[in-house]
C-alpha cells in the first residue's frame, strides 16, 4: 500500500537538483562574467541593450505567452510539451540577447559569457528532460 505524499528521499533529491541548477545558471556565468571584464548584469533586471533589444524581447515574452497558454490548453494530458515550449523560450531568448550584444554592445566580452550561458542552459534543460524520464 502506498504512502500519500512525496516519494522518501524526494526533498533531498530535490534540493540536489536545485543546487546544480543555481551553480550551472547563476553561479558559473556570474565567474566569467567577473574574469572576462564583462559588463555587469542586475539579478531579475530587464538589460536592454536599446531599443530594438526592447522591441525584440517584448514580443517574445507575447508570443512566448500565448504558446505557454495553448500549449498547456491543447496537450493538458501531456504537460512535456509545455516543458518543451518553456525551454525553448528561454534558449531564444538568451540566443537572441547573445546576438543582440554581439551587434550592438561597446564590450564585447558580454556576448561571450551570454553564449557560454546559453551553453550552460542547454546543458541544465537537457539534464532536466533526462531527469523526468529517469524519475517519470
Amino acid at each position: 500500500m502506498g504512502y500519500p505524499g512525496m516519494p522518501p528521499g524526494f526533498w533531498i533529491e530535490l534540493i540536489k537538483i536545485l543546487s546544480v541548477v543555481i551553480l550551472l545558471v547563476g553561479v558559473i556565468p556570474a565567474v566569467f562574467r567577473y574574469r572576462m571584464g564583462a559588463s555587469k548584469k542586475k539579478w531579475f533586471s530587464y538589460n536592454h541593450i536599446n531599443e530594438f533589444h526592447k522591441k525584440v524581447d517584448w514580443t517574445l515574452r507575447i508570443v512566448f505567452v500565448i504558446f505557454l497558454i495553448t500549449s498547456a490548453t491543447l496537450f493538458n494530458s501531456q504537460p512535456f510539451i509545455t516543458y518543451i515550449v518553456f525551454g525553448f523560450f528561454i534558449l531564444t531568448q538568451i540566443g537572441v540577447q547573445a546576438y543582440i550584444e554581439w551587434r550592438f554592445s561597446d564590450n564585447r566580452k558580454d556576448f561571450q559569457v551570454s553564449l557560454i550561458q546559453l551553453t550552460l542552459t542547454v546543458i541544465t534543460l537537457f539534464g532536466f528532460i533526462f531527469w523526468l524520464e529517469y524519475f517519470s
